[in-house]
């Protein structure tokens, strides 16, 4: 695919404005601080549907945390500064298996996976080591994770410029991927997530600043679409078609629809770099719960930003309220 060609992919369309999909911030988990409930360096977060929490990754407090979706409660923690089984150097990519009660994760050079049936987060098995390498199921800081529809785990290896695939036991099934700016090369890749509907996977393509669409078995390029900034974090919106980036270069967040498969199209960017709610400064990580509400790991600003789904003014639910003014389109958690 030539420059013209993919330059003719993404179209930004009349409609590329905030308040599109998602509005102002609704809460946000934040302060600088080891204590529980606070945060140093959020990396990783993700949303467990059974019982409806949101796991967030701590990369230099060693450990994660595990919060309530319904009013954004502290629930529980767990980690220390370790390479055993059950610690973490410096934990990244979260995600959980859709056959399973399992959660994935991934550290230094390694991915632990975890039982998380009754939130008990017991150790099952690992991959990798605390050491680098390059063969299959070895690992040079693996960063994202996600889980395809059947269970398998697909990992980022980011040093390694590749993708590994396990299955949901472990066991390494393919790696693809080598360094260059070809279709079927990375530079750097940071995360993935799995398009069931689609049946493909896409992949934030670091270092070549776009995103890198693979058949969901990992044997086959099928599209890259160049962005604006750094990709960094991606998500699929199970409710749509739509795929959700943040990217660090640019500390901002970009929602395409993929639903042409030739033509995505980006339908919303917000955020710049700063502390205010609504701004970033390095958003590694995002994530979409099952009533559409986005999560961003916001890792400088050493805090979690929760942003509803746009919803018209005026309109209610048991969760959210629309603020009635023109002027103020934010939505807010009502209060207890």
């Amino acid at each position: 695919m030539n420059e013209k060609q993919q330059s003719q992919i993404l179209q930004k369309t009349s409609q590329c404005e905030p308040g599109a999909f998602y509005t102002e911030p609704v809460s946000c988990f934040e302060k600088k601080d080891r204590r529980r409930g606070e945060f140093c360096n959020p990396y990783g977060v993700a949303f467990e549907p059974k019982h409806k929490v949101i796991v967030a990754s701590e990369m230099h407090n060693h450990r994660l945390q595990v919060f309530s979706q319904q009013d954004d409660e502290f629930l529980a923690v767990f980690g220390s500064n370790e390479s055993k089984n059950s610690q973490f150097e410096f934990p990244r990519g979260v995600c959980f298996q859709p056959t399973t009660d399992n959660m994935i994760v991934t550290d230094s050079h390694r991915l632990q996976v975890f039982s998380v049936s009754e939130l008990d987060f017991k150790h099952l098995f690992t991959v990798g080591s605390a050491k680098e390498g390059s063969k299959p199921a070895q690992f040079d800081y693996p960063k994202g994770v996600c889980c395809t529809a059947r269970g398998d785990i697909v990992v980022a290896d980011h040093g390694n410029n590749r993708m590994q695939i396990f299955d949901c036991r472990g066991l390494h099934v393919r790696a693809f991927g080598s360094h260059g700016q070809g279709n079927n090369q990375f530079d750097r890749p940071c995360d993935v997530c799995a398009q069931g509907d689609a049946n493909r996977m896409v992949i934030t393509d670091w270092g070549n600043i776009r995103l890198s669409a693979w058949s969901v078995d990992g044997s086959q390029p099928v599209l890259t679409v160049p962005v604006e900034g750094l990709p960094h974090g991606i998500c699929s919106d199970p409710h749509s078609h739509r795929i959700v980036v943040s990217c660090d270069g640019s500390d901002d967040i970009t929602v395409l629809d993929s639903k042409i498969a030739n033509e995505w199209k980006i339908i919303q960017q917000f955020g710049t770099k700063g502390k205010k709610p609504g701004q970033f400064f390095c958003p590694f990580s995002v994530c979409i719960d099952d009533r559409g509400a986005l999560f961003v790991a916001d890792y400088f600003n050493h805090r979690v930003q929760v942003f509803q789904p746009a919803v018209k003014l005026g309109s209610y639910d048991e969760n959210i309220r629309a603020v009635s003014s023109p002027q103020d389109n934010t939505i807010h958690r009502k209060n207890k």
